[in-house]
């Protein structure tokens, strides 16, 4: 089965015991960025956690588990995207740990291509939550009248339209709609930011 993980992001995997050192070789060889910990607060004090990728995560670990470290992730608003390792997986916790968030819940020891076929979900659940994350930030730098004027714009109002709807000069609309365009930038589509303007 052909996996499409490469480049796409780190893969960080906590576990402490020797598991996680043959999982990074496992996933070394697909070209995936792995690096290890065996803590997770290790994990969580040398990672940048609003950035993308994909945590593979022990269950239970001495120190904080693996519930633990969900829920800080859940706290800071992170993208980042779980998959759960377990030796003791009951259908209780798997059930929890998947209503909170996490993509996949496996048991060790676990299959090589279920877990690629996991990660690469992962990543891109990851990158769209990342995505979401960038775009509302753009949207709430915008000021209320450019609020107003955006949500014109993606409705397919022209500038005339928006200049009547509004009660402003075409000419203040001219001018808002090149702030917008400065602040948001060229790369976000459309369609998404209207969503999250909702």
């Amino acid at each position: 089965m052909q996996h499409n993980v490469e480049n796409k992001g780190p893969v960080w995997v906590v576990d402490d015991d020797d598991v996680r050192n043959s999982i990074r070789f496992a996933l070394a060889t697909h070209g995936l960025d792995v690096h290890t910990y065996s803590s997770g607060e290790a994990f969580l004090s040398t990672v940048d956690l609003s950035r993308a990728g994909c945590l593979v995560l022990d269950l239970r670990m001495a120190g904080m588990n693996g519930i633990d470290v969900q829920n800080v992730l859940i706290e800071r608003g992170s993208p980042i995207a779980i998959i759960f390792l377990s030796g003791h997986g009951n259908i209780k916790t798997a059930v929890s740990t998947m209503e909170a968030g996490a993509v996949s819940f496996l048991e060790k020891p676990v299959d090589p291509e279920e877990l690629l076929s996991s990660i690469e979900k992962a990543l891109e659940i990851s990158h769209r939550a990342y995505q979401t994350m960038q775009v509302k930030r753009l949207l709430a730098s915008l000021s209320k009248r450019e609020r107003q004027i955006f949500d014109l714009i993606c409705q397919g109002y022209k500038n005339t339209s928006i200049a009547e709807t509004l009660y402003l000069s075409q000419r203040t609309v001219e001018v808002h709609r090149a702030h917008i365009s400065r602040k948001l930038g060229d790369n976000t589509p459309i369609s998404l930011l209207y969503e999250l303007n909702k």
